[in-house]
């Protein structure tokens, strides 16, 4: 069954098949994961919320129309289960201390100065991403950390393609005031 679509373990999974679904969380729960994570910049609140996600999404299926693409669905899906999750708790402004770009502190081992500053940067990065608003946050993160296409942003997110070249834009251009320091040392 692993060699079906997703579109074919949807329609399988919305007429009883548990199996389909459990093929099609092990397929995105990584996906999931990062976009709750990068949504609330907190580990045990992303992984409560792409279980919540999965939850919705398996509750949603009978919604799902066959004939379009599963992934950009159960994208929104979830995308909307987190943000509601997040509406309903109230916010606090978390330290990122575990968020650390290993690649970035890897490549100056030896170098504990230059380590550290890595890690400042990465910290700082993380910090304007997550104060950015959100209709301009999750275009970014959708596209520079999860690597999807204008085209790919826009079917997730349902949303022209000129609206998410917009946001990204704007946020690209509110995330160099925020990180002006970083950018010219």
């Amino acid at each position: 069954m692993q060699q079906h679509s997703d579109e074919q373990l949807a329609w399988r999974a919305r007429n009883g098949d548990h199996a389909a679904f459990e093929i099609l969380v092990e397929r995105y729960q990584k996906q999931i994961f990062a976009l709750a994570y990068r949504l609330g910049g907190d580990y045990d609140e992303a992984r409560d919320m792409a279980q919540e996600s999965f939850i919705h999404i398996y509750q949603e299926l009978s919604r799902f129309d066959v004939s379009r693409r599963f992934f950009p669905w159960m994208y929104r899906v979830a995308h909307n289960t987190c943000l509601n999750m997040l509406r309903k708790k109230p916010r606090e402004i978390t330290p990122l201390d575990h968020v650390i770009d290993l690649a970035s502190a890897s490549d100056a081992e030896g170098n504990p100065p230059e380590a550290y500053a890595r890690l400042e940067q990465s910290e700082a990065v993380n910090a304007a991403l997550q104060a950015l608003p959100e209709q301009y946050r999750l275009p970014l993160v959708l596209k520079y950390l999860e690597g999807m296409s204008y085209q790919q942003i826009s079917e997730s997110l349902d949303l022209p393609v000129t609206t998410i070249e917009t946001r990204l834009f704007r946020g690209r251009n509110m995330l160099k005031k925020a990180l002006a320091e970083y950018i010219h040392k």
